[in-house]
């Protein structure tokens, strides 16, 4: 399975949306505008943006949430261990209160990875972070030091758009 994204003005989107009706779209609105997202197999069908194999998943994407994009640049000789370390962090997050679906998404050009996760609000992923599964999954002693990072991860946040 694969996931694709793209940014640009909803209304421009949705167009793209009305052309491939058989297509399951979200949308979200984050600081660099619409990110229109969707998961299938094939060819994407945007003309510009990224696409990625989905390594990992767990729940199903909700029309309304907050999303948390950990955007992770990774040397090619660390991919096998990053990915290993998530298989095995995947349950930390199982029954953590406002949670609704993750994603590792791995890039098919490039080395940044996604780390995709859904929560019903912001709150929810703030709670999460502070809390004691979180601390467990990111301690320093249960994870090999990321000497795999090619550059700086970043985090990228949206809000689900709701539609009227």
């Amino acid at each position: 399975m694969k996931a694709y994204m793209t940014k640009g003005t909803y209304p421009v989107l949705k167009k793209i949306e009305e052309k491939n009706p058989g297509i399951t779209f979200s949308y979200m609105e984050g600081s660099g505008g619409t990110l229109a997202y969707y998961e299938g197999e094939g060819k994407s069908i945007f003309s510009a943006g990224r696409a990625f194999d989905i390594l990992l998943t767990k729940g199903k994407i909700a029309e309304k949430g907050f999303v948390a994009m950990n955007n992770i640049p990774v040397l090619e000789e660390g991919q096998p261990v990053f990915e290993e370390q998530f298989r095995n962090r995947l349950k930390t997050i199982d029954n953590t209160p406002g949670f609704k679906a993750f994603r590792l998404l791995k890039p098919l050009k490039g080395h940044t990875y996604i780390v995709f996760t859904q929560w019903g609000s912001e709150k929810d992923f703030e709670d999460w972070k502070a809390s004691p599964q979180f601390k467990a999954a990111h301690d320093k002693h249960a994870i090999k030091t990321p000497a795999y990072f090619a550059d700086r991860p970043f985090l990228s946040t949206y809000h689900m758009v709701k539609e009227d």
